[in-house]
């Protein structure tokens, strides 16, 4: 298969750690020490809280498809543009050229899915944005609506992450809530191993900044997902979301940090935009950076917009499952034969 078998592209240039010695040297007879550990990445991510425009008619959807594109581009600018560090990691709100409202509009399915599988994505609606990628040397996490050549008539909601060279990982709904057309993954769970590999399914990417996954919106509902993640050796998670208040959003991103011991990326949707409204919508929760200790490193919520920004340092990781894995990581071979759905 080839390298989007497993939802994830392979690991990027300079991250496949230093080579094994060639058996002389210091360090490599018998009873010598193990040789220590390369450092984990420590760099800057922020975290985009952004408003968003929907297309109020099909015959007004490139137009605002183009809008949208256009502010994704300047929220980009504005990021690298902030004080201190710039930062090598964005993730914004769910599909950010589009909305989750398009289909209120009567805007097709069909209109506005992405063939994220045989398509590069610098010959999509997102080449600019790869193209920012490229210029900024970043990674970007966001979703879009998604059609599969694979599977004709099926629709997905996935969420992805693209970089310089492209599509680093894509990984579709499996059970939350979305639009009528969407499908998921719960439904389609053979068919789609069977297309895309055994790993497709909440697949995690190897890259230059570390380990990471990527889900949309309620995803982050279902615990089993984020310990899935965890158990792929996931040290971030990067969240494209929409948050409801009557949601303990809060609670819930605390408690996946600290479980999972990962970094959670939440990016939030701030207000809907309609042309032929002069109000906007606003939208509820924050976006947010929560540590693998459970602890909120940065946040941006209520009618505040931009981006929120943070240190990521994986090394932290290490010192949290030190301090708390004796209670927080699975007995696996133990809950994997007790659990049973019910």
């Amino acid at each position: 298969a080839g390298p989007l078998a497993s939802g994830a592209l392979a690991a990027e240039p300079g991250n496949a750690g230093a080579a094994a010695g060639s058996g002389s040297g210091p360090g490599t007879g018998a009873g010598a020490m193990p040789p220590a550990a390369a450092p984990r990445p420590k760099f800057r991510a922020a975290v985009m809280r952004l408003p968003i425009e929907i297309p109020i008619s099909a015959a007004a959807l490139e137009d605002t498809r183009r809008r949208n594109a256009q502010a994704m581009l300047e929220a980009i600018d504005a990021a690298m543009r902030g004080p201190g560090e710039k930062p090598k990691l964005l993730v914004f709100p769910v599909l950010p050229l589009t909305s989750s409202r398009r289909a209120v509009s009567g805007v097709p399915m069909s209109a506005v899915a992405v063939d994220l599988v045989s398509q590069p994505l610098d010959k999509t609606y997102f080449a600019p944005v790869i193209e920012a990628c490229r210029r900024h040397d970043l990674l970007i996490a966001t979703s879009t609506q998604e059609t599969v050549p694979q599977l004709p008539g099926v629709y997905f909601h996935t969420g992805f992450v693209m970089g310089p060279q492209g599509l680093v990982l894509r990984s579709p709904k499996s059970q939350a809530q979305s639009a009528p057309e969407v499908s998921y993954l719960r439904d389609l769970q053979k068919d789609y191993v069977r297309i895309f590999g055994p790993d497709s399914i909440l697949p995690v990417a190897d890259t230059k900044l570390g380990k990471v996954a990527c889900y949309v919106e309620a995803e982050a509902q279902v615990l089993e997902a984020a310990r899935l993640f965890a158990s792929k050796g996931a040290e971030m998670i990067l969240h494209t979301s929409l948050e409801e208040d009557e949601v303990p959003w809060m609670a819930l991103k605390q408690a996946i940090g600290f479980q999972c011991h990962v970094f959670l990326l939440t990016a939030t949707t701030s207000r809907f935009r309609r042309a032929d409204r002069a109000e906007p919508e606003w939208a509820g929760g924050a976006s947010t950076i929560v540590g693998p200790d459970g602890q909120v490193l940065a946040q941006m919520g209520g009618r505040d917009e931009g981006a929120a920004a943070a240190e990521i340092d994986l090394g932290e990781i290490a010192k949290a499952k030190q301090k708390f894995a004796r209670n927080t990581v699975p007995a696996w071979w133990l809950y994997s034969d007790l659990y049973k759905p019910r």
